[in-house]
């Protein structure tokens, strides 16, 4: 007896709703009818929600999977993997469209298993620094970079082609920014420069730092940034003026990151200090570590550093207190990154570390050779990258290598990762790039 036939839909979707997903594709294979009744939106928007996908079909600046293209179908696929799939429903058939949240589902599921098996198209390597990428900010368009021949120049990553090469700045690139049109950099020569990315013209400059400006963040209005000088400086965007001068560190800034309308800066002088940028005051100044702080992230809880002593401290954001100290690298920490389940560190000794945020260390994950540089997480995945021109992803709540990215054809020391992309830039000269899709 078919039930679907007997019960009114919503009882007949408070049995399915029990089902597993690879369960509900096979029932929808028995029929017309079963296909129909489990081609319904709230039961695979269920299935998003239990994954955390729902960033695919609701969020803004995210990812529209049904309507992305392929990119680069004709670009080097060495190995025949391409990540390329298709999905609709015959014209000619009784079969209704494949309803939003499976069709979303379906593509997610695909995603996810490009990264898992390395399946992956490689653009040409993009040249056209004259010396090496210094800074580089990208979005699922375009990627803005900077380099020590002093040129800004914006890539139209579909068309692997350079649109704009921007000549305003009188040193090295140090820092860049992209947020919609607009391009923020920094500069080894002390300025910070507001660039429209559509005509490549400058529509204003900061002055005021007395040494090269190594990093930037934007928060809303605001641009946050800091540099040789020691000082963290507060811009307004809206105002066109410098609102505050944060000054306590003895010694270079070397990391700077934001949260609300919170910064941390990280400096050789082997402190973190947290900082309100609204009324321009230190909350708490963390000392602890025993050399330089090279890496940094917080939320409204925790404050996790780390540092070329080799570890990893995290700080309590009410007070000034170390709550853990997490021991378990033998070199110096490059990177730190978490999310909600865990923490990773990569490292000079080539092992990325899985921590709980409680400070245990549940992995110890080892592939690289050389540098761990640079990490990305999500929520499905960790992506590493690092000296000898490799990048690996990985499953860190397993604490296993998914896949090692054989195809990657250059040296990295700066890596941008989105959902279905990785862009990276080398750090040799002439300054090279390379996109890497997923999708």
């Amino acid at each position: 007896m078919d039930f679907t036939r007997y019960l009114p839909v919503e009882i007949v979707q408070k049995i399915l709703i029990f089902f597993k997903p690879a369960e509900l594709a096979r029932f929808s294979l028995c029929c017309v009818q079963w296909r129909e009744v489990s081609n319904l939106d709230a039961l695979w928007l269920h299935f998003c929600i239990e994954r955390g996908w729902l960033r695919f079909g609701l969020m803004k600046n995210c990812i529209d999977l049904i309507n992305q293209e392929t990119l680069y179908p004709m670009h080097t696929n060495i190995s025949g993997l391409s990540p390329q799939f298709s999905l609709n429903v015959p014209s000619d058939t009784r079969l209704s469209s494949i309803c939003k949240w499976k069709n979303i589902f379906i593509r997610v599921l695909h995603l996810n298993t490009n990264w898992k098996t390395g399946r992956y198209t490689v653009a040409s390597i993009r040249r056209g620094h004259l010396e090496k990428v210094s800074a580089m900010d990208c979005n699922d368009n375009c990627i803005v970079s900077g380099s020590e021949d002093k040129r800004l120049q914006v890539w139209d990553i579909k068309t692997c082609t350079c649109t704009r090469r921007i000549m305003v700045h009188s040193d090295t690139v140090t820092a860049v920014k992209l947020r919609g049109n607009m391009i923020v950099t920094g500069c080894a020569d002390s300025s910070i420069r507001i660039i429209d990315s559509t005509s490549g013209k400058m529509k204003h400059s900061f002055q005021g730092h007395s040494g090269s400006v190594d990093h930037i963040v934007l928060i809303g209005d605001m641009v946050v940034s800091a540099g040789s000088d020691r000082t963290v400086r507060v811009w307004s965007l809206t105002e066109k003026r410098l609102k505050h001068v944060l000054r306590k560190h003895t010694d270079e800034i070397e990391c700077l990151c934001s949260y609300g309308n919170c910064v941390v800066s990280g400096s050789w002088d082997k402190s973190l200090i947290l900082w309100n940028i609204d009324s321009g005051k230190l909350i708490h100044q963390y000392s602890g570590h025993g050399e330089v702080v090279t890496c940094c992230q917080f939320d409204d809880q925790k404050v996790v550093s780390g540092s070329a002593d080799g570890l990893l401290r995290i700080w309590t954001v009410d007070s000034d207190e170390c709550s853990r100290v997490l021991y378990g690298h033998e070199g110096e920490v490059y990177c730190l990154v978490y999310n909600r389940f865990v923490i990773a560190s990569g490292c000079s000794d080539s092992t990325v570390i899985i921590w709980s945020h409680q400070g245990d260390r549940l992995h110890v994950l080892k592939e690289h050779l050389g540098i761990v540089r640079c990490l990305h997480i999500n929520e499905e995945r960790l992506v590493s990258g690092g000296d000898q021109k490799k990048i690996v992803v990985w499953d860190y709540r397993k604490g296993e290598a998914m896949h090692v990215l054989h195809r990657h054809p250059t040296l990295l020391h700066l890596m941008w990762v989105s959902d279905t992309k990785l862009i990276t830039a080398s750090p040799e000269k002439p300054g090279t790039m390379t996109i890497l899709s997923f999708w």
